[in-house]
């Protein structure tokens, strides 16, 4: 890991380059600049990414005992494909889901993106770093878990302020992100039309009751 002193939001804060690898060694690249102030540190525990991480058979390495994965939400333009560009794959768990990327040569997953380029979103699964969940590097790259996303009912009242204000947040950088640098293309989306540069796939209802019913 590089470190960097910045400036983001007003504040200093140590901003780290991080090199990503899939499990095998057949997509690298590097993540740039993270920071618990460029970040939004999040767990999840919805039938999308649980059944995720069991379409990609990785559910071992992506999901804790109560089936929540942990992403952090960045600036996708900081996140470089370097080598492996023909081992991308996308997936749509449902037809109205994020695309969901990772790698066919040994199923590691990268991020979750919209369908398509345009609005500067990345929700990172910290796999590709070479840790997982809330390990202490993780939090050491990226800061403490802020909020959960589809929380399990019943759900606090401080929960519900804790997400709402993540969102506040993400929503925030979202836009700043998007009037600074442009409409969002790097690095899954073609530059010109915006749609991926790889087709989705997406699965039958079969295969995804079959997903679902893993769920926990």
């Amino acid at each position: 890991m590089a470190d960097q002193l910045i400036l983001i939001e007003g504040e200093q804060k140590m901003a780290t380059d991080v090199p990503m690898s899939c499990t095998c060694g057949k997509v690298k690249g590097m993540i740039r600049g993270l920071s618990p102030a460029s970040t939004n540190h999040v767990r999840c525990p919805c039938v999308g990414c649980q059944s995720y991480a069991h379409y990609l058979g990785r559910a071992d390495d992506m999901l804790d005992e109560g089936g929540y994965s942990n992403i952090f939400q960045m600036n996708p333009r900081n996140f470089e494909i370097h080598e492996g560009h023909e081992h991308l794959a996308a997936v749509r768990i449902t037809k109205t889901g994020p695309l969901r990327w990772y790698t066919d040569c040994c199923k590691t997953p990268l991020g979750n993106t919209f369908p398509r380029g345009g609005m500067p979103f990345l929700g990172v699964l910290p796999i590709c770093t070479g840790f997982k969940g809330t390990s202490p590097e993780v939090v050491e790259m990226v800061g403490p878990v802020r909020a959960v996303g589809y929380e399990k009912p019943p759900v606090p009242f401080g929960s519900k302020l804790r997400t709402t204000l993540m969102i506040m947040r993400l929503f925030t950088k979202m836009m700043i992100w998007r009037i600074r640098e442009g409409k969002s293309w790097k690095p899954f989306f073609d530059e010109h039309s915006l749609r991926p540069i790889k087709k989705p796939i997406t699965l039958t209802d079969v295969e995804r009751e079959a997903l679902e019913a893993k769920v926990i």
